[in-house]
């Protein structure tokens, strides 16, 4: 804001629009909403004005001062030479001198004069206390008078204002985890030296679920990475963070961190906005702060077959810095039923998986682990008997009879699932499930960028599982699912395996349904919304979209006006929306980059293998 705009002193009328209204354009309160239009004939005198701006109307009922919260949908020019209106004098208050808007209508032409359209959001009236800074709202019944004004609410609570600030109509909280500075221009706004920040107050919220969409490039690692430091340094004792890292940038925020290290960090810190001076001394964190805010680090390696250089690089560096270190591979006996992972069979046999299940079946009930390696034993015995007897069929221990052809099929099922369960003997031989590895005081990174699709996939629905089966035993948790449409997609990805991601999204709407009552909280990032079940953003109050293509608006639940102000946002930016925060509609943020670490992958690795080598 300009200080001319920002100074309460100042008389409305110097900084305000008057309203554009004629017997063919009237303004109206309707089924469609209220709508108002105004003439601003100083666009300088509103520098902040742009669409999505939250503005105010003053105006006058039976001597009774009334304002009306306002959020902008048009802004458009128009020519102080060809108004489109026939004439405003008729909606001028007899008290007021006619001369003047005619004077303000037809000069200065200096200026192009701006027609504001304006969606009325509520009425305000002052309480009963006048001194108190609280207003009474209520639904807009009835459009403003002809002697209303519009203008730019002041910023921040004033003695010297009698009218509601923005921080008052946006409902900002004034305690919460700071997502960054409202302004619905190209820049925060500004008044006197201080930010607008908008808060989500995470102490009050009922439910917590977070949906992020955004474009490659558009800043949702680095939000994520806000958001993991801004829970941690809470300093909540029960607040913990784990982060599913699928391509590899999260592990950034632990390779800093090391106390003795002689050597410049090699990983730099993210760059400020120039905005950023106007922050406060008390969130501003140096880079040393910050990276200690975040951790205690616990770093999970799943185990897979294809080994991975950069795996041991990481683990190098990772024990090096005192981060904890597992890895760990999945085992059979964990999941719920061999089918949860037909995907991976690579079979097309339905009949195969119902044999599977009822041999695991019959091994639990026996108190016996279930492994690969028993389940083929068996399956191999029921072929034999067959084969001895001449059959073409055997029936299972669950008592259902089936073809060899299936047995076989089950056999090759089993075959491929040895390329992602029980080859890493140290995980066998633990007497909890490996998973429990989550279960730590501090931020937990599962690194998830060295395994194939399907193994990728296999790994999250495995948390997923993991995290409802313990949701009764576990703190308070926040869970980072980057790319969420890879574990909740609209469509099964792999053909045949319906059954399995039907069960996965059942498992997930269970954990969304039920895991905020015992405390987890699921943060949900995708760049592909329509990709995305719609079962995610429904369990999801909080939304936030950044830099978006407009033809992704309606899966991101954006409006076709507010999508074409996403698709040209700047790295950071993005609307937010969050009904039980308080603000059910769209405020536009201006995201802030915290003092950690930040890199593009490729020289990052080349860094991180340099390093590694070097720390041998």
């Amino acid at each position: 804001m300009t200080e001319s705009a920002s100074n309460p002193a100042e008389s409305v009328e110097a900084r305000a629009a008057v309203p554009y209204a004629d017997v063919r354009n009237p303004f109206s309160v309707d089924q469609s909403g209220a709508f108002a239009e105004y003439l601003l004939h100083d666009p300088e005198a509103m520098p902040d004005l742009a669409f999505g701006s939250r503005v105010l109307v003053e105006d006058d009922r039976h001597g009774e001062k009334v304002w009306l919260d306002g959020t902008v949908v048009r802004v458009r020019s128009t020519s102080p030479f060809h108004p489109d209106r026939e004439t405003l004098l008729y909606m001028e208050d007899q008290a007021d001198d006619p001369h003047r808007l005619l004077t303000g209508l037809h000069g200065p032409h200096s200026v192009q004069p701006m027609l504001v359209r304006v969606r009325l959001n509520q009425e305000l009236t002052r309480g009963p206390d006048s001194k108190a800074n609280t207003f009474a709202r209520s639904a807009v019944q009835r459009p403003p008078s002809g002697s209303s004004r519009l203008f730019f609410p002041n910023l921040l609570p004033s003695t010297e204002a009698d009218a509601p600030v923005l921080s008052q109509l946006l409902a900002i909280r004034e305690q919460g985890i700071p997502f960054g500075a409202v302004g619905f221009g190209s820049r925060p706004y500004e008044q006197n030296g201080e930010l607008l920040i908008y808060r989500w107050d995470i102490a009050r919220l009922d439910n917590k679920h977070m949906f992020i969409v955004g474009e490659s490039g558009s800043g949702k690692t680095v939000l994520l990475k806000h958001l993991a430091l801004e829970i941690r340094q809470i300093k909540n004792p029960r607040y913990r963070v784990i982060m599913t890292d699928v391509q590899g940038d999260l592990t950034q925020l632990f390779l800093n961190n090391n106390p003795s290290d002689k050597h410049p960090a090699f990983v730099p810190l993210l760059t400020p906005q120039p905005w950023q001076r106007h922050l406060k001394d008390d969130q501003v964190l140096s880079p040393p702060d910050a990276i200690k805010n975040v951790g205690p680090f616990n770093l999970v390696l799943p185990v897979s077959r294809d080994r991975s250089d950069s795996v041991q690089f990481l683990k190098r560096l990772a024990r090096n810095r005192g981060v904890a270190v597992h890895e760990i591979g999945m085992r059979l006996q964990d999941l719920g039923r061999p089918s949860d992972v037909e995907y991976l069979f690579r079979i097309t046999s339905e009949q195969a998986a119902m044999l599977l299940d009822e041999e695991a079946g019959d091994l639990e009930r026996r108190n016996t682990p279930v492994t690969i390696d028993r389940l083929e034993m068996r399956i191999r015995q029921h072929v034999q008997k067959a084969q001895k007897a001449k059959s073409s069929s055997f029936t299972s221990r669950g008592g259902t009879n089936y073809y060899t052809s299936t047995a076989w099929a089950a056999l090759r099922a089993l075959s491929n699932l040895k390329n992602y369960f029980d080859h890493h003997q140290p995980s066998m031989d633990l007497d909890r499930n490996p998973l429990d590895a989550f279960d730590f005081d501090g931020t937990t990174i599962v690194y998830l960028e060295h395994l194939a699709y399907e193994e990728r996939l296999m790994w999250q629905m495995q948390l997923v599982r993991w995290l409802y089966r313990r949701k009764r035993d576990l703190k308070e948790v926040f869970v980072f699912f980057d790319e969420a449409h890879q574990i909740v997609p609209e469509r099964p990805p792999v053909v045949g395996s319906r059954g399995t991601f039907d069960r996965l999204r059942r498992t997930f709407e269970l954990l969304a349904r039920e895991g905020r009552k015992f405390d987890i909280h699921l943060i949900l990032s995708t760049q592909s919304p329509r990709d995305l079940h719609k079962i995610v953003p429904e369990q999801c109050p909080t939304r936030i979209v950044m830099k978006l293509d407009p033809g992704n608006r309606s899966y991101a639940h954006l409006d076709k006006e507010s999508a074409m102000i996403a698709a040209r946002f700047g790295h950071g930016q993005f609307w937010v929306k969050s009904p039980f925060n308080g603000t059910p509609d769209w405020v536009r943020i201006h995201g802030w980059a915290p003092p950690l670490p930040h890199q593009a992958m490729t020289p990052y690795w080349e860094a991180v293998k340099g390093r590694a080598r070097t720390e041998r």
